[in-house]
């Protein structure tokens, strides 16, 4: 006689599905989970999605919107847990990981908890959010960084028993980056310009500003540059570009669904970025063969690139020394 396993029914929480690298990584790590082993549920704090999650996988929304949602948000992830009655729970982002610690405390179900930092704990955690994230996260089964780096700063910051932390890199789809990568391209690319292409949100820690005032100073005026994505700095970045004298050689191409044909098509990929944790973006500009020229966070794109060697790392906030190595990947295809 046969036995069929019982699935592990498993909750995955983060915020939401917006335009972004971890939410990208958290849709793909759902999808591929294994169907014969998991019973996948998943929670929101909003209905904001770009990003698709196949249909077998229940939905489920804690409303928090505004700060003051907080403790709504924790009893709603509170009666969920009790209702779900889930084997484990695995929540990503730093701050849904906090409420969930904070909402599992006050259950009477108990699963394993499994939460993911992808982001310097230190610059989204200081003061009394590290007093907070020591409490909640030190209650997880593991807590993972998503980068050797990211979990170094888990132990350094948050005091979290070493034995409790481990690195879980991003997962991501080369197969479906590739094939998606050689779809046909939507603007028109002129062979004859060096073209360097950055994806992401339109943010300080991004700092394309930097990456616009490193650009300025290339040589070659028919350089040309792609951006990709949104955010709260749109019109100041535009401002600057045109103050830079940039109007004509910046495409402000939004967020876009599928960004592999532009990364393809480029000739750099540019990350300026103040601090990461294991930029999405590098590693699918690698895969699609596009050198990166990207800063030297402190985590993240130093175990990702070879300075000089698969790519080029350079200080953080430098636009000199940015311009100088997009200049070195111009003059040496």
């Amino acid at each position: 006689m046969s036995v069929v396993a019982e699935r592990t029914r498993l909750l995955l929480a983060i915020s939401d599905l917006r335009g972004g690298g971890a939410e990208r990584e958290f849709a793909s790590l759902a999808n591929h989970l294994s169907r014969d082993r998991f019973e996948i549920h998943a929670v929101f704090w909003r209905s904001t999605a770009v990003y698709e999650l196949s249909d077998d996988i229940e939905t489920h929304f804690v409303k928090k919107e505004r700060p003051w949602h907080v403790f709504g948000a924790i009893r709603g992830f509170r009666r969920l847990v009790e209702e779900l009655q889930p084997d484990v729970v695995f929540s990503q982002l730093h701050y849904v990981n906090m409420v969930m610690g904070t909402a599992l405390a006050r259950s009477s179900h108990r699963p394993k908890w499994i939460c993911r930092l992808v982001n310097d704990p230190e610059r989204e955690m200081p003061g009394l959010w590290a007093w907070w994230a020591r409490r909640s996260l030190g209650r997880a089964d593991k807590v993972l960084g998503a980068s050797d780096g990211v979990a170094g700063a888990i132990v350094d910051h948050l005091k979290i028993e070493p034995n409790q932390v481990a690195t879980m890199v991003n997962a991501v789809d080369v197969e479906l980056v590739e094939r998606r990568s050689r779809s046909p391209l939507s603007i028109d690319r002129d062979e004859g310009r060096f073209v360097v292409v950055h994806a992401g949100r339109l943010t300080r820690q991004k700092n394309q500003a930097m990456l616009l005032e490193a650009f300025s100073e290339l040589p070659d005026p028919r350089a040309e540059l792609w951006v990709l994505g949104e955010g709260e700095m749109a019109e100041e970045l535009r401002s600057l570009a045109d103050s830079l004298g940039l109007a004509n050689r910046v495409k402000w191409l939004g967020f876009q669904q599928n960004p592999y044909p532009f990364f393809r098509a480029a000739d750099c990929f540019a990350l300026s970025s103040d601090h990461e944790g294991l930029p999405n973006v590098l590693i699918e500009s690698m895969i699609c063969g596009t050198p990166a020229v990207s800063t030297r966070c402190n985590y993240g794109p130093g175990e990702l690139i070879e300075d000089g060697i698969t790519g080029f790392l350079t200080p953080v906030g430098d636009p000199e020394a940015f311009a100088r190595a997009l200049a070195a990947v111009a003059s040496d295809p």
